[in-house]
């Protein structure tokens, strides 16, 4: 049995290197779906644990209370797309510091919007920055560690993060430099260290941000300070509890009784990329399916022109013995070959393109030895499906008529 086995193992191996260009386009085929799926496994599981690290730092211990009456699904995909300034903006600047002296100042305000910025001589220019208005308690409370220099205080002087440094001034190291927003001039005093997770639960990356004083802020929003959201932090569940009190308190003075806020806490704060996790892995599944799909059927394909081109050795072969079984299990071979080369350098290929997003997304994509079994192993599995109706094609030729051939 094995001997049989490998003869046509080296038949099949044989036949795919008769028609090379035939046998590349094969697998060509399945490469591609292959290598879809292992970017699109890369990236869901690259944001699954990016979320849920975040899920588990913030716990019981993080609150936020945010703008308008309803928790929308979307609130984080508006923040982080720069739609925070077209939000309603129903807290305000006194909100702000009296929360934050009701929870002894572990209440910071996030006024958000998006901007262009550019270096004094205007030979470097950036769109859409992210611009944060906040308060010195930011940091702390979010989990911000400085490079170097210090945080903002109520001066004109701002906090960027690293890879706006190094976008903006060419380096890590740009304290002391100078940027232009809107036309006023603002002096870096502090640059970020490279956040552990980002995008942040809080719906910005920290990593390409500007922050800057509240009242700072106000200049570039019509003398308006634009809370979206202010974050409340404590050592454990009991203690939020008592602050979130608190900040709902004298928002009911504030307010007059009008609830236009809202409040999450802990895990529901990242709820809402839960949802998009799981809607981004329901389509890409489907991309995928299709990819497998097309690249299975151009094996179909391209089999069945090989059976047509081969008719005459399958004659020959079933003249002198060779049964139904063994015509079947060849052409099976070959298009199982074909899918695994495919499925293999599918995941290589998949592999080093998720190594390169890696560096330009803010989120680190991961795979595990399940990803390649799965991918592998599927790609093996697809080239036989597809391969089986060619394989019966060849199997059922009549070997007196494809002599004739």
């Amino acid at each position: 049995m094995k001997m049989l086995l490998n003869n046509h193992f080296e038949n099949a191996v044989e036949s795919l290197k008769s028609n090379k260009v035939r046998t590349y386009l094969s697998i060509f085929g399945i490469m591609v779906g292959i290598a879809s799926i292992t970017i699109i496994l890369s990236l869901l599981t690259g944001t699954s644990r990016l979320f849920g690290d975040q899920s588990a730092k913030i716990s019981d211990t993080t609150a936020l209370i945010r703008s308008g009456s309803e928790a929308r699904p979307d609130s984080l995909l508006s923040l982080s797309s720069g739609h925070a300034a077209q939000m309603v903006n129903t807290l305000t600047e006194q909100d702000a510091r009296e929360i934050a002296k009701a929870t002894n100042n572990s209440a910071a305000p996030l006024a958000t919007f998006r901007t262009n910025i550019s270096t004094p001589d205007g030979k470097t220019k950036l769109e859409r920055t992210t611009v944060i208005g906040s308060s010195g308690e930011l940091a702390k409370l979010a989990g911000l560690k400085l490079r170097e220099g210090q945080f903002i205080d109520e001066a004109n002087g701002v906090v960027i993060g690293k890879q706006l440094s190094i976008d903006l001034f060419g380096t890590e190291k740009s304290l002391g430099s100078v940027l232009k927003l809107r036309g006023e001039t603002l002096t870096v005093v502090g640059v970020l260290d490279e956040p552990e997770t980002a995008p942040s639960y809080l719906g910005v990356d920290f990593n390409r941000s500007i922050i800057l004083p509240l009242a700072v802020s106000k200049k570039f929003t019509q003398n308006t300070a634009q809370i979206q959201q202010i974050l409340i932090t404590a050592d454990n569940g009991t203690a939020l509890q008592t602050k979130i009190d608190a900040a709902k308190k004298v928002l009911a003075q504030q307010h007059q009784g009008d609830t236009d806020y809202h409040t999450l806490v802990g895990q529901a704060i990242t709820a809402p990329n839960s949802h998009l996790v799981n809607a981004l892995s329901t389509a890409m599944a489907v991309i995928a399916g299709i990819s497998l799909l097309v690249g299975g059927i151009g094996i179909t394909n391209i089999m069945l022109v090989s059976v047509a081109e081969r008719q005459r050795e399958v004659g020959i072969r079933k003249a002198v013995g060779a049964t139904n079984r063994t015509i079947v299990a060849q052409f099976l071979i070959e298009s199982a070959i074909i899918g695994l080369f495919g499925g293999i350098l599918g995941y290589v290929i998949g592999l080093g393109a998720s190594f390169l997003l890696g560096m330009y997304l803010p989120f680190t994509p991961v795979l595990e030895w399940q990803a390649a079994a799965l991918t592998i192993g599927g790609a093996l599995i697809i080239g036989m499906l597809f391969g089986i109706y060619p394989a019966s094609r060849a199997a059922g030729k009549d070997p007196i008529e494809s002599l004739r051939h």
